[in-house]
């Protein structure tokens, strides 16, 4: 399907086929030609569904569906998946620290999934810290 304008996208006049629940059923070479128009098209997904005479909800499943089969989601569920750990880590003997008093800055930095970032610039935080990771590890919505 060539898109005529960058508006108005195309369609057949094949009848319309329905199921039980009266909605027109799309068949998936013409859902798929509408995706590659969308595309194309560089039109915000709405105004694409709107142009075609289509759902947007229903629209906006096509693309996701599209999405998620070409792997687009995937750097994204695997970030969601990523369980947050708690280690306990020895520092040997033979690693000299630098005196509290000569460190201005000091920080321990926790990177965690999400991009999120957790400065510790006090021991006393410690607690605080592993109890919100425990809780965000225990609230975390498990990966589709």
């Amino acid at each position: 399907m060539a898109l005529m304008d960058a508006a108005t996208p195309t369609t057949t006049t094949a009848p319309l086929k329905r199921n039980a629940l009266g909605r027109v059923c799309t068949p998936r070479a013409q859902r798929e030609a509408l995706l590659d128009e969308f595309e194309r098209s560089g039109l915000p997904a709405a105004r694409f569904a709107k142009a075609a005479g289509i759902n947007y909800q229903t629209f906006a499943t096509w693309v996701q569906r599209r999405r998620h089969a070409g792997g687009q989601y995937e750097h994204a569920r695997l970030r969601k998946s990523s369980a947050v750990r708690l280690v306990e880590v020895a520092v040997p003997a033979a690693v000299s620290m630098p005196h509290p008093a000569m460190c201005t800055a000091t920080a321990l930095e926790l990177l965690l999934p999400g991009g999120a970032r957790l400065l510790l610039h006090d021991a006393r935080q410690a607690e605080l810290a592993a109890h919100l990771l425990r809780h965000l590890n225990s609230t975390a919505s498990p990966a589709c």
